[in-house]
């Protein structure tokens, strides 16, 4: 069964997905010399116990979202702005060295536009209007992505690598189950788990760029320090999501997931992902 990825958005991409762990002569190192693990790798491998943490945590939550087709758009909102934060600090800093090799992708691979047709399909055109305040953690999330790109603008390169191929690899099952628990018409509603191109040539071109980055070893420590701190700020912007639902209306979404879960994946594997989405049910 394909793995969802965290943060409702973060959808964290699949591990699988994810290009062999090999080593390569100056693979995302400064000069070239000596044998070095890829970047992405190394990026997957330093976040690997906490990106567990956010699988979990979004998986829980959906359970909540698909039940209520505004509360599913709602929560969505929140990693709208994120996107659209990430996505307009690289373009605004698009011509310098170590996000140039990426900026190419904005065209194919920008989320900002799609997740805002998304909304105006769960929530209507005046969907900003009929958001709450944005929660802290996003706001923080937001200032902290202006920041470094202020700052440090090579740390926009983890927000950039993990969201964008989490919506490549692991948002694919999100869409599927999103157009089966809320019965969506084709072609609405999943806009931004579609692309134009293939995806499986897009993660690789997109992996094999962020590998030719050049980074000395300081800066390639920081990268992946910021990596860690992608998910601990999608956990935050995970739990703020107040998905409050009358419980009848969150029975009858787990019992149309249990059914669905049942026929995509076997009876077993079916139990033991609603073992994790049953959580915010008998949970305060």
């Amino acid at each position: 069964m394909e793995q969802m990825c965290p943060y409702l958005w973060i959808f964290p991409a699949r591990r699988e997905a994810e290009m062999p762990m090999a080593l390569t002569p100056g693979s995302g190192d400064a000069d070239g010399a000596g044998v070095t693990e890829r970047l992405t790798t190394a990026m997957r491998k330093r976040t690997r116990s906490i990106h567990d943490v956010s699988d979990k945590l979004v998986n829980a939550k959906l359970l909540l979202a698909f039940s209520d087709a505004k509360a599913y758009g709602d929560a969505i909102s929140h990693f709208y702005y994120i996107f659209e934060s990430i996505e307009r600090e690289l373009e605004r800093r698009k011509d310098m060295d170590g996000l140039r090799e990426i900026s190419s992708f904005l065209p194919t691979v920008a989320r900002t536009e799609r997740i805002r047709r998304d909304l105006t399909h769960f929530m209507g055109p005046q969907w900003k209007e009929d958001l709450r305040s944005m929660p802290r953690a996003v706001q923080e999330y937001v200032a902290h992505i202006k920041n470094i790109s202020q700052r440090r603008p090579i740390c926009l390169l983890p927000y950039i690598y993990h969201n964008w191929m989490a919506m490549l690899a692991g948002g694919q099952m999100i869409k599927k189950l999103s157009i089966r628990a809320m019965g969506l018409p084709p072609g609405y509603g999943v806009a931004m788990f579609e692309y134009q191109e293939k995806r499986s040539s897009l993660k690789r071109a997109f992996q094999d760029a962020i590998c030719s980055i050049k980074l000395d070893t300081e800066t390639r420590e920081e990268v992946l320090r910021e990596s860690e701190q992608v998910f601990v700020r999608n956990n935050s912007v995970i739990k703020s999501a107040s998905l409050r639902l009358p419980m009848a209306t969150q029975l009858k979404g787990l019992c149309k997931l249990t059914l669905m879960l049942t026929l995509i994946a076997s009876t077993g594997a079916a139990i033991a992902c609603l073992a994790v989405y049953s959580m915010p049910l008998i949970m305060p």
